[in-house]
């Protein structure tokens, strides 16, 4: 079997150029490091030494070896280290967000959290909400923060935590759709409709309602929430938008939030992490995500444009 011991052995014997001055160095017996070293072959099924020489010179087999067993003990070392190493070091937690999080409360999360918890880092991946979810069952992240996605929840080991629950309505440049209000949701199929693209988890819960309305999806897509705001802007069609967020940050740009009927649903974002010997710092942050989660303030646009509402 092969041990510590064996490995910083053969380091001393190499750095140190005989089995006697290594085991002066070691406090063993000459018998006892060649024990070592032997046992070291024998669980490695290398040869390690020419012992044609009268002074311990290493084979090529004992050259690769080497290089390996610094490593070893470089890792041995820093293991051993971590009980003296401050707290702050410890935890890094990879997470992930959509753009909607991104460009409102994240921002002034990440300022907080960072002063008040240094002990964490905070690996931030910002990504469709599809792409988000498989990294996250892929193991590549620990937390997500993303809209509904139902077979989450269906998931084994998968903690849920209900964040906030964003308004959605249909959007449009001002005068693109007349008539009376409230609008049929009939009376909106003449336009194009712009949407997010297949990896936008809000996305695909506005299709799923468009289609029991009877409604088609949308013909245009933009995965970028702010490119997709541009179009509806430049008057190129309508779309089912984040509420008060787009209202707050566009309000100067001609936009209309149109009364319909019936009115798009709630879209509830929610925290998923995965259970296991690291739920406690998990829930820990997620309630921290619970506090902190506001999608209707643009991060970027100073109080005096915000419409109360």
């Amino acid at each position: 079997m092969l041990t510590l011991k064996q490995i910083e052995t053969f380091i001393q014997v190499v750095e140190l150029g005989t089995f006697e001055r290594a085991s002066q160095r070691l406090n063993a017996t000459q018998s006892t490091v060649s024990k070592r070293i032997s046992e070291l072959e024998q669980a490695t099924g290398l040869q390690l030494f020419d012992r044609t020489r009268r002074n311990a010179r290493l084979t090529t087999e004992g050259e690769q070896l080497l290089e390996l067993a610094y490593k070893t003990t470089e890792s041995t070392k820093r293991i051993l280290e971590l009980n003296n190493k401050p707290e702050g070091t410890l935890h890094r937690v990879r997470i992930g967000f959509t753009e909607l999080a991104a460009l409102t409360w994240l921002p002034g999360f990440l300022r907080n959290y960072t002063t008040e918890r240094p002990d964490i880092r905070l690996d931030i991946t910002i990504d469709m909400s599809r792409t988000l979810y498989q990294q996250f069952q892929d193991g590549e992240l620990e937390l997500v923060v993303i809209p509904q996605i139902p077979e989450a929840f269906a998931q084994p080991g998968v903690e849920t935590r209900l964040l906030e629950e964003v308004e959605m309505a249909f959007m449009a440049r001002e005068g693109l759709v007349n008539g009376p209000r409230p609008i049929p949701i009939g009376a909106l199929e003449r336009y194009t409709l712009i949407s997010q693209g297949k990896r936008s988890g809000f996305a695909q819960d506005v299709n799923r309602w468009l289609s029991h309305q009877g409604m088609t999806a949308a013909i245009q897509t933009a995965d970028n929430l702010l490119a997709l705001v541009g179009l509806v802007t430049a008057g190129r069609g309508i779309s089912v938008l984040p509420k008060f967020c787009v209202q707050r940050f566009a309000q100067e740009q001609g936009l209309e939030t149109l009364d319909t009927m019936p009115q798009p649903p709630m879209i509830g974002y929610y925290a998923l992490y995965h259970s296991g010997v690291r739920i406690s710092l998990l829930e820990e942050l997620a309630l921290r995500l619970f506090d902190a989660a506001d999608f209707t303030r643009p991060f970027f646009a100073s109080e005096k444009h915000f419409i109360r509402g």
